[in-house]
C-alpha cells in the first residue's frame, strides 16, 4: 500500500494491478512521479468506469504509459530496485527502468492462524449465529464481514456494518456486565473524536407558538 506518495517524487514507477488502488494510484501519481506505467495482465481493468476512462485520457496525453495483456516477471537490482522485467503476450520480455515497484493485487481470501483456533469453519468461512449477535462456536469471540458465513450471507459492505453494530452491542454487554448502554442517534449524541473532541449536529432552533 503507499501511505507517503512523496516518496515518489520524480521517480520512475511501475504498478501492477487491474482494480479501483491501482487506477487511482496511477492517476494521483501522474502529478508526483516521473513516469507512471500500469501494467495488468488482461485488457479490461475491474474499477470505476470514471477511473478507467481517467487513464484512457492521462494515456492518449502520454502521462501514463499502460501495458495490457502483460505481466512482470522478474526483478532486477542488487542493493536496491533499478528495473523491472514485463512480459507482454506474444513478445519478449521488456527491461524497464524503474526506481519504485507497487504491486496492487488486492487480499487473499485465507483465515491463516485463526482455522486453528477451534472455531466452526465452512467452506474456508468462519460459521456464526447471525440470529443475534455473529458470535462464533466460542463465546466471546465473533467474526463479521467477509470471512464469516450463515444462512442468506451476502458479501456486502451495508452487511458488514449492520453485522459490526450487533456485534459492538453484544461485545459491550460482555465487557460491562454491569452497565446499562442506552443507544442513541449520532444525530443526538453525537460522535467522540479521535483526538478526545465532541461532534454534534447543530440543533434546530425551536420557537413557541404563543
Amino acid at each position: 500500500m503507499i501511505k507517503d506518495p512523496e516518496i515518489y517524487r520524480n521517480k520512475n514507477v511501475v504498478i501492477a494491478g487491474g482494480g479501483d488502488s491501482a487506477l487511482d494510484w496511477s492517476i494521483y501519481l501522474t502529478d508526483v512521479a516521473k513516469s507512471v506505467t500500469l501494467i495488468h495482465r488482461r485488457n479490461e481493468f475491474r474499477g470505476a468506469l470514471d477511473s478507467v476512462e481517467k487513464v484512457q485520457e492521462l494515456k492518449n496525453l502520454g502521462k501514463i504509459s499502460l501495458i495490457t495483456p502483460a505481466e512482470v516477471i522478474a526483478l532486477v537490482g542488487e542493493t536496491k530496485l533499478t528495473g523491472i522485467i514485463v512480459e507482454k503476450k506474444e513478445e519478449s520480455p521488456k527491461l524497464l527502468d524503474t526506481d519504485h515497484f507497487i504491486p496492487l493485487f488486492g487480499l487473499a481470501p485465507k483465515l491463516g492462524p485463526i482455522a486453528n483456533w477451534g472455531l466452526e469453519i465452512e467452506k474456508n468461512a468462519i460459521k456464526v449465529n447471525n440470529a443475534l449477535d455473529y458470535q462464533t462456536n466460542i463465546p466471546g469471540v465473533y467474526a463479521i464481514g467477509d470471512v464469516n458465513t450463515y444462512p442468506g450471507k451476502l458479501k456486502l459492505i451495508l452487511c458488514g456494518f449492520h453485522e459490526a453494530t450487533l456485534m459492538c452491542q453484544s461485545a459491550y454487554q460482555k465487557i460491562y456486565p454491569n452497565k446499562k448502554y442506552v443507544m442513541k442517534y449520532t444525530t443526538v449524541g453525537g460522535v467522540e473524536g479521535f483526538d478526545g473532541s465532541k461532534k454534534e449536529a447543530p440543533k434546530p432552533v425551536v420557537k413557541a407558538i404563543e
